[in-house]
């Protein structure tokens, strides 16, 4: 049993697009296209997975400089009171070295003997 296109019954989508232009029909599918290249071209992105990680490591690499600039910053702006600190100050500035390194060697013994 064979139909001919006018026994096939028509659907509601056969319907929407008779009733418009060629002109517009062929604008339809070139937006189509348009969108289906957007999406091929954001899942060739998302599965270049060495493109990611070269992204993702210039932006790391980035945020380490400007931190590393900034701290370098700090450290111009705060190493002269430190210095003259120093000059001014030796005796109290070797205690406190003394201190924080006694206090280091306190812990790691404490560990040790932990650990036995």
């Amino acid at each position: 049993m064979s139909t001919t296109p006018e026994q096939v019954p028509a659907t509601p989508g056969d319907q929407a697009a008779n009733g418009r232009s060629p002109e517009v029909r062929r604008a339809d599918l070139d937006g189509l296209r348009e969108d289906l290249g957007d999406t091929v071209d954001a899942l060739a992105r998302r599965l270049d997975v060495p493109a990611r990680v070269q992204a993702r490591r210039e932006e790391v690499t980035a945020q380490a400089k400007e931190q590393l600039h900034r701290a370098q910053e700090v450290l111009e702006e705060k190493a002269p009171p430190v210095g003259r600190a120093v000059r001014e100050q030796p005796g109290a500035v070797t205690a406190a070295v003394a201190a924080v390194l006694a206090a280091v060697l306190l812990v790691s013994r404490i560990r040790r003997r932990r650990a036995s």
